[in-house]
């Protein structure tokens, strides 16, 4: 798929609404956190976790499992279909990500009660008012830490090779199946992610080990799938602006207390990225 040119209007009024994104980021960044009144009212309303190893296993297991028998009843499908390999790629994905959330619903229904959800999601607005906040929040710092890392890896000559994902939404020349892209990367894979990374690994791990320690290492975690590390590391220019971005989801996630901000967030963040690159600021 060509992009449009940078002069082109809707490349220089995609330009504008991002840098409008940014500096309302940086105001509330100041407001909400960095400003002395903001870091006097700062308090953590993310309850402990107080699951048993072994139930914290089952946790992951079951996820893992919905994924791999919901990608596997797939792709028998697929095979026996026309589809061609990048519908083949988008539709494996998203059934990981559906199988996954089947498999975390099946450990809560079994588990039941003792089993405490990764936080309510409070009224359906307060998770849009959140989730927009951390979204802004967050621009500013994946952007600037974004560039320091392209400059970093120009400088060491590593790869900066896009992720396979974003190659693919970018050449396809299918209307439908890029409005199947969007779906998935809005709705589906945001759900799956954050109840596995903030929901299941940081939630579990911030009150058995130093607090920095669970936000690094979850959020590397989370950034690390989305680098293909054999395949000549393509999506590496993502890596540290994504553990960046998932570092700023950890904290919302702590301070609401509501998973519905960080899929809110974590999906707006995609919707803006899907954005930048049809209107080719994104390349």
């Amino acid at each position: 798929m060509s992009q449009p040119d940078e002069t082109t209007p809707l490349a220089l009024a995609a330009n504008a609404f991002e840098v409008a994104l940014i500096i309302c980021g940086l105001w509330l960044l100041w407001r909400l956190v960095l400003s002395p009144g903001a870091r006097a009212r700062r308090e953590v309303r993310l309850a402990e976790w107080r699951l048993p190893p072994i139930d914290f296993a089952c946790f992951v297991g079951f996820g893992i499992v919905g994924a791999i028998a919901v990608s596997g009843v797939g792709a028998l499908a697929v095979r026996h279909s026309r589809m061609g390999p990048a519908a083949a790629t988008i539709i494996g994905s998203a059934l990981a990500d559906g199988g996954f959330l089947l498999g975390i619903a099946g450990f809560h229904f079994t588990f039941g009660a003792r089993v405490p959800g990764p936080g309510g999601p409070g009224t359906f607005g307060a998770a849009l008012k959140s989730g927009l906040v951390t979204f802004l929040i967050s621009m500013p710092i994946v952007v600037a830490v974004g560039n320091g890392w392209d400059f970093a890896l120009r400088s060491l000559s590593l790869p900066d090779e896009k992720q396979e994902l974003v190659n693919l939404f970018e050449n396809t020349h299918s209307a439908v199946l890029r409005w199947v892209f969007l779906a998935v990367a809005v709705l589906i894979a945001p759900a799956a992610e954050e109840f596995l990374f903030r929901g299941g690994l940081f939630r579990y791990f911030r009150t058995r080990m130093p607090r920095w320690v669970a936000i690094i290492l979850t959020s590397a975690l989370f950034g690390a799938p989305h680098v293909s590390w054999a395949d000549h590391m393509a999506g590496l220019p993502s890596f540290l602006p994504l553990i960046a971005l998932a570092a700023v989801f950890c904290l919302a996630y702590e301070r609401t207390g509501m998973i519905g901000t960080v899929i809110v967030a974590h999906a707006l963040f995609n919707l803006n990225s899907m954005l930048q690159f049809v209107t080719g600021i994104g390349s």
